[in-house]
């Protein structure tokens, strides 16, 4: 029998197949080059047969990214982006980690109600997977379907969001079997929820600054899954290297809940570490086919 995850693995592959092709002839593609830092903190040494020293991890590395854009005609607006990271892993957090790792994502929404020019009720699509990560993350899967309010007027967006759906995170193995744990206590899927808020404010037509926050939480007894936040300062509108590019600076965090992980036999954590954050300068660029 299929696996939830397989399951869910189809129908995002299903979707988006038949969202992109409805959308194929009239979308906006972009490409981003940048640098990155992909930092651990507060590692600890409680096993020191792992080989992993405690303190904070520095991960330099670059990145590049593809980006699929389109909004209809009713304000629907479609984006996916799939963006790979090279680094220079010197830490080795993961004894037999291979140096490259990928984000995914898939972001849908559109109104449902228009309260008045300002205030709107949304719905949102949203599919995200990061592989292979420096952080010992082999696999996250989230994808969830949303309702979400929205405040907007000429410089401020505000948005707070629920959403139901999906959550699977697979730690790489190699770390947590050195700490006495199997291959099999390294997965976890859940039925999941998520509570956002993100906002954004236009300081001038050239400059903005967009942030969010997520809590991921178990449907079962609402367990603390993950929490994400992100900034993100860009400057728009930039002709230093074609015309519509963009200068961008994001600094992601993420905190995993690990304690679904803990066996009482074996007496530490999965991981000597419960965190990453993404520290990534990159520019944008608009490709035209014409």
């Amino acid at each position: 029998m299929e696996s939830d995850l397989q399951k869910s693995n189809k129908l995002s592959i299903l979707l988006s197949s038949l969202l992109l092709s409805s959308i194929v002839s009239a979308v906006d593609f972009e490409a981003s080059l940048g640098v990155h830092d992909f930092v651990v903190s507060d590692i600890k040494n409680d096993v020191p047969t792992d080989g992993i020293n405690s303190g904070t991890s520095h991960t330099i590395g670059i990145n590049a990214a593809i980006y699929v854009k389109h909004e209809t005609t009713n304000h629907i607006k479609f984006l996916a982006k799939a963006e790979a990271f090279l680094d220079h892993d010197k830490d080795h957090l993961d004894s037999d980690h291979i140096p490259i790792w990928f984000d995914f994502l898939l972001d849908i929404n559109g109104p449902m109600y228009a309260i008045n020019d300002k205030n709107i009720l949304k719905w949102y699509i949203l599919m995200d997977n990061r592989q292979n990560t420096v952080s010992c993350v082999e696999r996250e899967v989230r994808q969830h379907l949303g309702i979400g309010y929205e405040y907007k007027n000429t410089t401020f967006t505000l948005d707070l969001n629920a959403y139901a759906g999906f959550y699977y995170i697979e730690i790489d193995d190699d770390t947590p079997v050195a700490r006495g744990y199997t291959r099999q206590d390294t997965d976890d899927g859940e039925a999941s929820n998520i509570i956002e808020l993100k906002a954004e404010y236009d300081f001038n037509k050239d400059w903005s600054l967009y942030g969010y926050y997520k809590r991921y939480s178990a449907n079962a007894g609402m367990e603390h899954l993950e929490d994400n936040a992100q900034l993100l300062l860009s400057y728009k509108n930039g002709t230093f290297l074609m015309e519509g590019s963009t200068l961008n600076l994001k600094v992601k965090y993420v905190k995993y809940n690990l304690d679904r992980f803990y066996r009482a036999d074996v007496g530490v954590p999965i991981l000597p570490f419960d965190n990453d954050t993404l520290i990534q300068a990159y520019v944008t660029l608009p490709i035209n086919f014409d």
